[in-house]
């Protein structure tokens, strides 16, 4: 099955890296989206409250879990973070740091379950610090640096109130999937620790005589981690990573001195494509005109995001206005597209560009606005390759080697990143106790805001679960390969994490944000932004000339770290699924090393939709388990603290 399935991977990779080419892609891309549509529809549905406010069922489910979890642990979230710490720093190794491992196993009734006592002279795989780096490094990345300028543009300063707060109350959904991580977590012949939901659900749910349950929920949990690593937290990220370097080495067409010197030079170029549309009626949830004497449907919310001005009137058209009266009025959109092509001639005021017979002619004045040069157009391979050869020395390595390389990038890139936002926001310090005015009350207004209040409120709290992924059970995996006795004594090291990623790095990028766009430059609150990590890029830029190298180069590093973590939590989920043999495990990091190439290379935007709808998909399996689980932890929580008050 394995060998099957290797090669099958194989045999697509010539195919799925020759999608670089222009055009080639795409075919791969709407394929794909046409096959897979349906399951990331599903996934990231909303649910319409009203007609401009529309929650994904998904973020429901984490929210609601987290406040469970919150209030059944009694805020466990505040009063065991004095504790967090004084794990971290060492307070209680005289009885958690151990030798033997010996009853580091699954306390069932009726005594250890024999899959899971420890072996006698294991000295365990990681530390709690490395840990806590080595699952921080699969969340701290992109989504704190352009997650958060996406969530501001649209919810505006106020969606970071409920960032923090849907922050601080996914501190205790990971505390109870960590806990049962160590809990239930396997250690074979060689000492290597196997844990994560897969192993919680498949043996907790046995305990509770559920195992039918168990079994199919920890299977269904490994298929969508698997899918997860190899999109989101493997292609996107190598294609997020190389797509700054490419940002930041492009240069404008207009500040060159001689312009025909860019003729048989490859660009990219962004334009408006005018589209008329006749609007023919509109239905509760639905807009529905012709272009070109074909009739399209589109949700509002999608219909309402183009840009678009009434014909009659020149006038925009307002999300607050009656639909209704859209009925019979033609309506020309504006359509942004980006092309990258080659500037073929300069005549007069015109530039022709495109290859061959594929020519397309745009005013000179048109065209000096957009265009940059891109020297490293269609390089990605490259840069895929350079990724992969790095991810690969690190990830054979297994969670010890993973966790010595995050236990110093993590830690040095947020310092870094920490630091820089710091200055800046000493620099605007007189203008901090007016952002903080912006977030509080934009909290509980939503001036301008589509949704006001409760669309804010769904801002932040998107982008804190999307983030710091509590509930999703992804950090468990990481977590189960700790050095302790005490399953919860992780448990409570691993509600740091959403604090960290969510209520200190998400803050400081929305601060700087926040003081940065005071003249509105940045972004237009209540307008969505497309490129989060541009835009985050020049709020630094604006304030430290020279801090946009060092955010790319901690883009890459949060990306690199984010994928050997990734690799860790699939490779985990393989070998439930497919056994733990060498061929096995090389057969997966082969696979995963391949696709960072993929993921530079290409522009699969279906793919990485599906591998990211797999991700989120995994919280089902996971809160019904956590859910069954809680008492278990409870018990967990109790034995170790009843522990700790023992310690002066």
């Amino acid at each position: 099955m394995i060998k099957k399935l290797t090669a099958l991977f194989l045999s697509l990779f010539p195919f799925l890296l020759s999608a670089q080419e222009k055009g080639f892609d795409q075919k791969i891309d709407e394929t794909f989206g046409d096959l897979t549509g349906w399951f990331v529809d599903l996934i990231f549905y909303e649910i319409p409250f009203t007609d401009k406010i529309q929650v994904p069922w998904v973020l429901i489910v984490l929210v609601l879990g987290a406040l469970y979890f919150t209030f059944y642990f009694k805020f466990i979230n505040v009063r065991g973070f004095k504790t967090s710490l004084n794990i971290i720093r060492g307070k209680y190794d005289d009885f958690d740091h151990h030798e033997s491992m010996e009853m580091a196993g699954d306390l069932t009734p009726g005594g250890d379950a024999i899959e899971t006592i420890a072996v006698e002279g294991h000295h365990g795989e990681v530390s709690h610090f490395q840990a806590l780096t080595a699952a921080l490094s699969a969340t701290v990345g992109l989504g704190n640096i352009a997650g958060v300028a996406v969530a501001i543009s649209i919810g505006g300063p106020g969606a970071t109130f409920w960032m923090i707060v849907a922050g601080l109350i996914g501190m205790a959904s990971k505390f109870v999937e960590c806990t049962l991580g160590v809990k239930y977590r396997e250690i074979d012949e060689n000492g290597k620790v196997f844990g994560g939901p897969m192993y919680y659900l498949k043996k907790g749910l046995k305990a509770n005589k559920m195992a039918k349950l168990g079994q199919l929920l920890a299977v269904v949990f490994a298929i969508m981690c698997i899918g997860g690593s190899f999109g989101g937290g493997n292609m996107f990220q190598s294609n997020q990573a190389f797509a700054m370097i490419e940002y930041k080495t492009q240069s404008h067409v207009s500040e060159m001195k001689n312009i025909q010197d860019v003729v048989g030079e490859k660009v990219k170029y962004n334009y408006a494509l005018k589209e008329a549309r006749m609007v023919t009626s509109v239905s509760k949830d639905s807009i529905y005109y012709t272009v070109n004497n074909s009739s399209v449907a589109r949700a509002k919310k999608e219909f309402l995001g183009d840009k678009m001005i009434v014909s009659a009137t020149n006038s925009k058209i307002s999300p607050k206005e009656d639909l209704m009266a859209l009925v019979g009025q033609e309506i020309v959109a504006s359509l942004p597209k980006t092309i990258d092509t080659k500037v073929m001639a300069f005549e007069n005021d015109m530039v022709q560009l495109g290859e061959g017979s594929a020519v397309m002619n745009v005013s000179k004045e048109d065209f000096l606005k957009t265009a940059v040069l891109n020297p490293l157009y269609g390089n990605g391979w490259i840069f895929g390759i350079i990724m992969a050869v790095f991810v690969g020395i690190v990830i054979i390595g297994g969670i010890k080697k993973i966790a010595k390389v995050t236990d110093k990038i993590v830690p040095f890139m947020v310092v870094i990143y920490v630091a820089a936002s710091l200055v800046i926001l000493g620099m605007h310090f007189d203008q901090i106790p007016n952002a903080f005015g912006q977030i509080l009350s934009g909290a509980f207004s939503g001036i301008g805001i589509i949704g006001g209040t409760i669309g804010v409120l769904i801002q932040g709290f998107k982008r804190a679960a999307f983030s710091n992924e509590a509930g999703i059970g992804s950090a468990s995996i990481a977590h189960s390969a700790v050095r302790t006795k005490y399953a919860a004594s992780e448990g409570l090291v691993a509600l740091l994490e959403p604090f960290i990623d969510t209520v200190l790095v998400c803050t400081m990028t929305a601060l700087v944000l926040i003081v940065s766009n005071g003249n509105g430059e940045i972004m237009t609150y209540g307008q969505e932004i497309k490129e989060g990590v541009q835009v985050t890029s020049q709020a630094f830029e604006s304030n430290i000339s020279w801090f946009p190298w060092v955010l790319t180069i901690a883009v890459v590093l949060f990306a690199f770290s984010t994928m050997i973590s990734w690799s860790y939590y699939g490779y985990q989920a393989w070998s439930f699924l497919f056994g733990r043999s060498k061929k096995v495990e090389y057969a997966y990091k082969l696979i995963f090393c391949l696709f960072v190439i993929v993921g530079a290379a290409s522009q699969l935007k279906s793919v990485i939709d599906f591998s990211d709808a797999m991700i989120f998909a995994m919280l089902v399996p996971n809160m019904i388990g956590l859910f069954f689980l809680a008492p278990r932890v409870r018990d967990e929580l109790s034995r170790f603290m009843k522990k700790v008050k023992t310690v002066k």
